[in-house]
């Protein structure tokens, strides 16, 4: 393959199309799992947030829902030893963990559409939003995990700080673009683009 150099990092493109092989292709897909957990945190703490002043929702229960939506994070710890613990070796060591918290976050963003009334039912939101959090924070571990493992020491820094930068963007995306689907197209739409 050809040399790409970027400031601290040099790779060779090439046409490898596993993670191990093909160094822009790891990072793509790090900062697009990382994109992945800022779309959902953008919707709830701003756009859903600001939504629920403007329905009329007391300071308790948007407070609730910023609780459900930052206290499971504080629980990540725990993860890290589950996910190094417990593996399925012929799938990989990262990617089940990875795979199985992305449908689990699916799935409870999914739970959001049973709620018929979200302005009056909001203790309803903020338990799934809490569960919701809970997968999205074993999905951090579990893509942290999995950088370790595929990143080389001296590409961990760049690749870190791009992952994170990845992670602010989707809080942008979740925040400003899902904050104009809530407030133009409603509820349901908005957590369907979720």
């Amino acid at each position: 393959g050809r040399l790409v150099t970027h400031p601290g990092i040099e790779m060779r493109t090439t046409t490898d199309t596993t993670l191990t092989g093909n160094p822009l292709l790891r990072i793509v897909v790090l900062c697009v799992l990382y994109l992945a957990q800022g779309i959902p945190h953008g919707f709830v703490t701003i756009a859903l947030s600001v939504w629920f002043v403007t329905r009329g929702v007391d300071v308790e229960g948007i407070a609730a829902l910023a609780t459900a939506s930052v206290l499971p994070w504080s629980f990540k710890w725990a993860w890290g030893p589950v996910v190094d613990r417990y593996q399925i070796r012929r799938y990989g060591r990262r990617r089940p963990w990875i795979l199985f918290a992305q449908s689990l976050m699916i799935l409870s963003a999914l739970c959001l559409l049973g709620i018929d009334d979200p302005a009056a039912q909001v203790g309803s939101i903020a338990t799934i939003v809490f569960v919701h959090n809970l997968f999205s924070g074993l999905q951090d571990v579990s893509v942290d995990a999995l950088a370790v493992d595929l990143l080389a020491p001296r590409e961990r820094g760049r690749a870190n700080g791009l992952m994170y930068g990845s992670k602010y963007l989707g809080t942008s995306i979740g925040g400003a673009g899902l904050g104009w689907l809530l407030g133009t197209q409603g509820f349901e739409v908005a957590v369907l683009a979720m």
